[in-house]
């Protein structure tokens, strides 16, 4: 009979133990290709968090002690993965300069700038004939610039965008005299007739590309034509006064100090250099929408509309949804699998269908509501309601659309919890002599309450970021007449970080972004926080009952 510590030990270095030892092999391989490539790409972040959940995965499911843990282990990964990193990642971004036109590393936009050239436009070079080969098998071509000397290049040309190519002339001389020229072919490569050259032209502007050699560019005029002109290096980098001298314009270019400027090169004469580099500045996007009177007026604008319509998104969709699961909860009610699925509908289609539907319904001029209001219009003698267009009609709109979405929900939460509070508390009441409404708000919605009011806090949580309905119901409009950055009637704070941050038009400042993101972050915690104090204090009062 086998012993009980053999057991263990047969069990500890079976089959599974093999299969455990082989993933986590599997993984630490890739965790080390991983850890090669974001070395490269200096993402500091997502390298210490790779390093340290590897050695975490690795020593939960390698070390006989920590058992307990591989259970938890995924949940915790998937929780980082998704939530902790995102957190601090946009904490840094916050506390960066993160824009369009700052988005890469000092050294990635130092050399950015030395690699830009300068051509001189006045320089009259020496011109040379111009013949277009190809290569049938690749489809890559080159260029043959000779002169009427017979002195030619041979070589591969780039786009004036790119940076200089060492090595791009490929053959140089000059033709004997009487040789064939141009050579039908040339360096395995095949003169194209000039319909070829015109067809390749379509597809490739010459005029955007340019030959390296070592006395300079050669500048392409035409389909048949180039010149040699010397281009020199316009900006050089001192790392000892990091600086950047303009060898053109003769100026120098610091690193700027304040926040404004931070991670950009200034020039003696105020001129901005963009691209610039991702820079630490502190709290100053915080601290911008806090002091910016701009920023500040339109955030507490729509602050106050966001709470509004988070709070009576889930007032109305909870009664609605509580109203509907009453009638059905009655015993002499039929049909309730019919009611129940016709209800649960407008939860069942992708919301994003539904606001786009709604947003046609709504159109004043050609929507279905209008039209069948039209009657009304005329009676009552006004103007067809301009529902996405209005400040105020645009609103109700938005908490119309929204009840639609949201009240199935509501009401396949109502259902459930009247479905669990016992019959036979209500039944002592009524016996008691209680009416029915009585009995509802002294029994029954308090119990409802218990279970329900974590959801709601959720719920209010959703809508207090639900980005989705307002952009694509009204995308945030009618804009704000008069205001000095992008805000309309109906944005709420997500949807104005979007336009303030990423639609103004003046491109990207994520780092602004991420501040307003956290703030709204706090907003939420906040709410949510009091809230759930109150459902605890639900709790002690109608958890006996």
């Amino acid at each position: 009979m086998t012993s009980e510590p053999n057991r263990r030990t047969l069990n500890q270095w079976g089959g599974a133990f093999w299969f455990r030892l082989f993933a986590i092999a599997v993984l630490d391989a890739l965790a080390v290709y991983a850890v090669l490539v974001l070395i490269g790409t200096g993402a500091t972040l997502m390298l210490v968090s790779l390093i340290v959940g590897t050695v975490f995965i690795n020593w939960v499911y390698l070390w006989p002690r920590t058992m307990a843990l591989r259970w938890i282990t995924p949940g915790l990964i998937f929780m980082s993965v998704f939530v902790v990193i995102p957190i601090f990642y946009t904490v840094y971004v916050s506390l960066t300069n993160q824009r369009t036109g700052n988005l890469t590393s000092k050294e990635q936009t130092i050399a950015f700038w030395e690699a830009k050239t300068y051509v001189d436009p006045d320089a009259e070079g020496q011109l040379f004939d111009l013949f277009v080969y190809t290569d049938d098998a690749t489809g890559d071509f080159r260029f043959l610039l000779a002169n009427d000397d017979g002195a030619y290049f041979f070589g591969e040309p780039r786009l004036r965008t790119e940076p200089p190519v060492e090595g791009a002339i490929e053959d140089q001389g000059t033709f004997a005299e009487g040789e064939e020229f141009p050579p039908p072919e040339f360096n395995g490569f095949r003169l194209m007739s000039k319909r070829e050259v015109f067809g390749l032209a379509n597809n490739v502007d010459f005029k955007d590309l340019v030959i390296d050699t070592p006395d300079g560019e050669i500048v392409i005029l035409g389909l048949s034509q180039g010149r040699v002109v010397l281009a020199s290096k316009r900006y050089v980098y001192d790392a000892a006064a990091d600086t950047l001298t303009d060898t053109v314009e003769h100026r120098v270019c610091s690193p700027g100090e304040d926040t404004a400027t931070k991670g950009n090169f200034i020039c003696d004469d105020g001129e901005v250099l963009i691209p610039g580099w991702v820079a630490f500045i502190g709290g100053s996007n915080y601290t911008r929408v806090a002091t910016n009177p701009l920023i500040r007026e339109a955030f507490f604008r729509v602050f106050l509309w966001n709470v509004v319509f988070a709070f009576f998104s889930v007032l109305l969709t909870f009664a609605l949804g509580l109203t509907l699961a009453i009638v059905l909860h009655h015993y002499r009610m039929k049909g309730l699998r019919f009611y129940r699925s016709l209800f649960i509908i407008p939860y069942a289609i992708p919301a994003f269908l539904s606001i786009l539907v709604w947003r046609g319904l709504l159109n004043p001029a050609f929507g279905v509501i209008n039209a069948t209001l039209a009657p009304l219009y005329d009676l009552v003698g006004m103007d067809p309601i301009r529902w996405l267009s209005d400040p105020t009609w645009a609103k109700v709109a938005i908490l119309l659309v929204n009840l639609w979405l949201g009240f199935p929900y509501m009401f396949l939460l109502a259902t459930g919890a009247l479905q669990s509070i016992p019959h036979d508390i209500q039944e002592a009441a009524r016996t008691d002599g209680a009416s029915g409404m009585r009995v509802f708000w002294k029994i029954t919605f308090p119990l409802l309450m218990v279970a329900l009011a974590p959801l709601l806090i959720g719920s209010f949580a959703f809508n207090f970021n639900n980005f989705n309905l307002i952009y694509l119901l009204t995308a945030g409009g009618p804009p704000v007449l008069g205001a000095s950055v992008p805000v309309g009637h109906t944005d709420i704070l997500i949807s104005f970080t979007f336009n303030l941050a990423s639609a103004s038009g003046r491109g990207n400042n994520f780092g602004l972004a991420a501040a307003i993101t956290m703030f709204i972050f706090l907003i939420v915690l906040v709410i949510s926080a009091f809230s759930f104090r109150f459902t605890k204090r639900l709790e002690e009062i109608y958890g006996s009952l």
